[in-house]
């Protein structure tokens, strides 16, 4: 991916870390972006983030130049991943200096603005706003043999003895995890995933049209189940867009935790909408249609590797969590699912 399209160049977060055309239109261009590329998807949207992060947490110049460094063909990533040799943080001199790997850092060798978290000495992850042209790092794509996802670029990256300023410290230690940003930032690969379910469908549907099956009752029930599915994961990304509306409208601890909460559960849904969606278009397409260069086989693979989300098994926890604590106000009549929706169930008066 070279230079910059419209979707990247509108990529602009005020200072509370809101999408400014709106939360809507966020997660209208990052599942759009999820239909045409899966690849391009998932850059795409650690473009957002990174520039989120910037505008959110850096000073009032470091989100002057993020957001023209976002219109002018610089694009920006998020590189958090790391195994063994994590990226730590060091003061050197007037500055800084880092040392470590980051894996799966999606976009190396494209992206020109990447947000490295690095260790501090108390354990603390500091973003590092890394100018990619002003530092040497060494890109090692040798152990990148995905499943899926083999355009997304996902290599490891050194930062052994790159060099920083401390205008490029974005925010304090432990920002970056900072709720509901961490956390409810999910509803962003979210988007993207359902756009590459939307595609799969879209796909599948005209696969069995062209073969003249659309009046076989398996093909069209399988097809059914998946458009049920789709409108499915659709309702969960206008929950969660409405719970970040009520949170930038009013900002609390309740609506924070709203948000976080439909994130966890809008991908953990999306998971099974996808996985259920795959079956259903492997079967109505049968052997011949998972040959190239057909589009299922790619769609699949990619679909399939980005579901792999880090922790899904914490993310139930929390959503049953959440649940059981909820799970008291029903007997007041506030049952759980008003208080996603952030309103008040009405009284409710009965005579015996």
């Amino acid at each position: 991916m070279n230079g910059t399209t419209p979707a990247f160049a509108r990529a602009q977060y005020d200072e509370r870390g809101a999408f400014r055309e709106g939360r809507a239109a966020e997660i209208a261009i990052l599942r759009r972006a999820g239909y045409k590329s899966a690849s391009s998807g998932r850059i795409l949207e650690g473009h957002f983030n990174g520039v989120l992060l910037a505008a959110l947490f850096g000073t009032r110049e470091q989100r002057a130049q993020a957001l023209d460094d976002s219109t002018s063909g610089h694009i920006f990533g998020v590189w958090n991943t790391q195994d063994g040799n994590p990226v730590s943080i060091h003061p050197f001199d007037d500055g800084f200096v880092l040392h470590g790997s980051k894996t799966w850092a999606s976009g190396a060798g494209s992206v020109s603005r990447p947000i490295v978290t690095a260790r501090t000495r108390d354990g603390r992850a500091q973003m590092c706003l890394v100018r990619m042209e002003r530092v040497e790092v060494a890109i090692d794509a040798s152990a990148w043999k995905p499943l899926g996802m083999e355009d997304s670029n996902s290599f490891s990256v050194s930062f052994d003895g790159v060099r920083l300023d401390r205008d490029d410290l974005i925010g304090a230690p432990g920002d970056y995890e900072r709720q509901p940003w961490f956390g409810g930032g999910a509803l962003r690969f979210v988007a993207v995933q359902t756009g590459i379910v939307e595609r799969l469908f879209d796909e599948t549907a005209s696969y069995v049209r062209r073969a003249g099956r659309q009046n076989d009752a398996m093909p069209c029930a399988r097809i059914g189940t998946m458009r049920i599915g789709l409108h499915s994961a659709f309702n969960w990304l206008d929950a969660g867009v409405a719970a970040w509306e009520a949170f930038d409208s009013e900002r609390s601890a309740e609506a924070a935790e709203r948000v976080t909460d439909l994130a966890d559960m809008a991908r953990l849904a999306l998971e099974r909408i996808a996985l259920d969606a795959i079956e259903g278009s492997v079967r109505s397409v049968g052997a011949r249609g998972l040959i190239e260069p057909q589009p299922f086989p790619s769609l699949i693979r990619d679909l399939e590797m980005y579901l792999r989300q880090p922790a899904p098994d914490a993310a139930l926890l929390r959503v049953a969590s959440s649940g059981l604590r909820a799970s008291e106000s029903a007997k007041e009549g506030g049952g759980d699912f008003d208080r996603l929706r952030g309103v008040e169930a009405p009284a409710v008066g009965l005579r015996l």
